[in-house]
């Protein structure tokens, strides 16, 4: 038994041999457990205390407790013959409970193998080196370089992702997930023993079937230091982040084959996998015991829950001998923040881990559905009602309880299922000026003269660059010298040949089409504005010079007048426009220009099903939200024929789109700078709707899209 400091005030430490576990007590039971072995029994214990420290004496009711708590942790004893016994059963009790609760959490079950402390003993010098300051900027410059390195390749890591859980996949990203967490569990381990703590178990743990290896570094909570044991809490965290980086590396510079995919798999579950579980404090993994070692706020899932249970019992039954676990405003603010943060967080995790299996593997996924709804639903209702209707707790308010119970269920039901609530839709969008055109090289040429500096208003017909192209002249040249040759042929056959007069006819017409060819090529190498508007070639500056190609985009002309925007909408929407349900209002915010609402007038949904997007930044590849189809296409991100402005990615969408169109309005268009293709979010506001109903919908339409049902 040893002393350590929480939030300034002393506990005490405790460890039993026998089972290897460590027990937190509080200055004053632990004065009336020392007072235990001075007293022949426990009731002139109590007088003493009462009589040295009656302030801090612990009631009656603590006392009883008390000593039920180390009856069943085993940590009671006595000098007396007949006491090693129930010391025993206590024990066994205790190895029975674990058990069945082993076998009772078939999800997360674990299986302990062997005592690992004498290896890591052994060797601990060779990997303590990781631990010290050169380890640590060693894995600060690994993370910099790994990070780097999927940033550079993101395209190509994204959609190497997509396919992570497929199949083909899953054994190597099982392995690779296996391998990683052992690396994890081996980097508490190591930890642990190099701060003093012993390691007395490992084994293999079932989490979702899934087996994977642990160690059990409890005794680290022994640490005297709360900021080693947030340290051995991270380790895990600190080990594999290091092997994501590592990983990311031989991602980036391997080519297609095992290494290539075990290293990707590698990336995403040492560093995905880590965040979203492990170093988040909301479950209760390794950030969770983090966070309450910072906080020093033992158990702190199980005091939150209390302080539910508490605050319900309290304020909603009316139970006055309802005990608050906080000690301070502070805890209490604490307890309840966590405990429907964590709520809150564990049901969406739940429900996105369950989606996301149930995408590849459909019956594994609804089989995992109805163990959790029975674990996380029936269950706990089944326990609530058992609760109030039979809890000794509630004897003195039991009325009220089933009362209170009743009245704020059908308070929620009707609140969800019967008021009203705002009801809106949003749709990616793009801006476009009605008048609007694209600015083409109609002829090969070199770039030699900017005539009209970008940015400025111009008319229709004004030239905009002038173009070099001396094989023009050429050509040029070589036609008019063919035709001066043929008029003398001409006229030599006119007089002396009429067969061959009559077949230089056609060579004639020929030679006069070619040069109308070359004067109309000639004539683009000036480039004019086809309308009225700005002109918007701000690259052009870096081509002076270079040879532009025949097509090519070298700018845009942008009208200055009215501006609509273009939407689109996916199926799941689209019924709520073309029916009853009207839309009430629209509006829009312009990227980069959020801070500015627009108002959008002349609503139009087209009724068919666009087979492209309105822009191509509407898409993934350009930058949206919307899936594109790139089969069969040969553009491509980075690869398409481009100029200076667009960049002319897949526009097919993936899954059905709808288009609406709808007017800016003009007063509110003078508040920004408006440029024909910027992408904008368009908000649509529908009748409201009782929220209830608003989910339904959009489980139904999740079903419908996800598994076409």
């Amino acid at each position: 038994m040893f002393a350590q400091s929480f939030r300034g005030r002393r506990w005490y430490v405790v460890r039993d041999s026998l089972s290897g576990k460590f027990f937190r007590i509080r200055p004053p039971a632990y004065d009336f457990i020392c007072e235990l072995e001075r007293s022949p029994t426990v009731g002139d214990a109590w007088q003493r205390r009462m009589e040295i420290d009656p302030e801090n004496v612990p009631g009656q009711g603590e006392v009883v407790r008390l000593l039920s708590s180390l009856y069943r942790s085993g940590l009671l004893s006595s000098d007396e013959e007949g006491d090693v016994e129930p010391l025993a059963e206590a024990f066994a009790e205790e190895k029975r409970l674990e058990a069945r609760q082993r076998w009772s959490s078939i999800l997360f079950f674990k299986m302990p193998l062997w005592n690992p402390d004498p290896f890591l003993r052994r060797t601990l010098h060779w990997v303590q080196g990781i631990f010290t300051r050169w380890g640590l900027l060693v894995w600060l410059l690994l993370l910099i370089w790994g990070a780097a390195e999927v940033a550079n390749h993101w395209k190509a890591f994204t959609a190497e992702t997509s396919g992570i859980l497929g199949f083909g996949n899953l054994p190597w990203m099982l392995m690779t997930l296996a391998l990683i967490k052992a690396l994890h569990e081996a980097g508490h381990a190591y930890l642990c023993r190099k701060y003093g703590g012993e390691v007395p178990e490992t084994g293999i743990m079932l989490l979702l079937f899934n087996p994977l290896p642990y160690v059990d570094a409890s005794s680290s909570s022994a640490l005297r230091s709360k900021w080693k044991r947030i340290a051995v809490g991270g380790a895990g965290m600190y080990v594999e982040l290091a092997v994501a980086a590592v990983a990311a590396i031989i991602w980036a510079n391997s080519g297609e084959g095992v290494v290539h995919r075990v290293a990707h798999n590698a990336v995403v579950a040492a560093s995905v996998v880590t965040v979203l579980f492990n170093a988040n404090p909301l479950l209760r993994f390794d950030g969770y015991h983090m966070l309450s070692d910072w906080l020093e706020l033992p158990n702190l899932q199980r005091n939150s829950s209390k302080m539910a249970l508490y605050l319900l019992e309290r304020y909603g039954f009316g139970l006055r001998a309802a005990v608050n676990p906080a000690e301070s405003r502070r805890e209490a603010t604490w307890f309840t923040t966590y405990f429907f943060s964590s709520v809150i967080y564990r049901t969406l995790i739940l429900f996105g881990i369950l989606l996301v299996i149930s995408v590849h593997y459909l019956v594994f996924g609804v089989l995992l559905a109805l163990v959790f709804a029975f674990i996380w639903l029936v269950m706990p209702v089944a326990n609530a009602v058992a609760y109030l209707w039979s809890s000794p707790r509630l004897d003195s308010c039991r009325r009220r309880a089933v009362g209170v119970s009743l009245v704020v269920l059908a308070v929620l039901v009707g609140f969800f299922a019967l008021v009203p609530m705002p009801n809106h839709f949003r749709a990616d969008a793009v801006v476009k000026a009605e008048n609007f055109s694209r600015v083409y090289a109609g002829t090969n040429g070199n770039l030699v003269k900017i005539l009209v500096p970008s940015g400025q208003m111009v008319a229709k017909g004004t030239p905009l660059l002038q173009l070099a192209n001396q094989e023009l002249d050429h050509g040029l040249e070589a036609v008019d010298a063919e035709q001066m040759r043929t008029a003398a042929q001409l006229r030599w056959a006119l007089e002396e040949d009429p067969v061959a007069y009559q077949s230089l006819q056609p060579y004639i017409r020929a030679l006069e089409a070619r040069r109308a060819r070359l004067l109309e090529d000639k004539e683009a190498l000036v480039l004019r504005s086809p309308t009225d508007g700005r002109w918007l070639a701000p690259e052009a500056g870096l081509y002076m010079g270079g040879m532009l190609s025949r097509g090519l985009e070298v700018g845009v002309v942008q009208g200055e007048g009215d501006f609509y925007v273009s939407a689109i909408i996916k199926q799941d929407d689209v019924s709520r426009i073309f029916t009853k349900d009207q839309v009430h209002q629209a509006e829009v915010r312009v990227r980069g220009q959020e801070g500015t609402i627009l108002g959008l007038t002349d609503l139009q949904a087209l009724p068919t099903e666009r087979e492209s997007l309105p822009s191509a930044s509407l898409g993934l590849l350009g930058g949206g939200e919307t899936a594109v189809d790139t089969r069969g296409s040969s553009q491509s991100a980075g690869g398409s024929r481009r100029g200076f402005g667009n960049a002319g990615q897949a526009t097919r969408p993936a899954q059905p789109v709808f288009e609406i169109r709808a007017a800016l309005d003009r007063k509110d268009t003078d508040a920004l700078q408006l440029v024909h293709g910027q992408r904008a979010i368009a908000r649509m506001t529908l009748p409201a709707e009782p929220l209830l109903w608003q989910w339904v919908r959009s489980i139904r339409q999740l079903f419908q899209r996800t598994y076409q049902i």
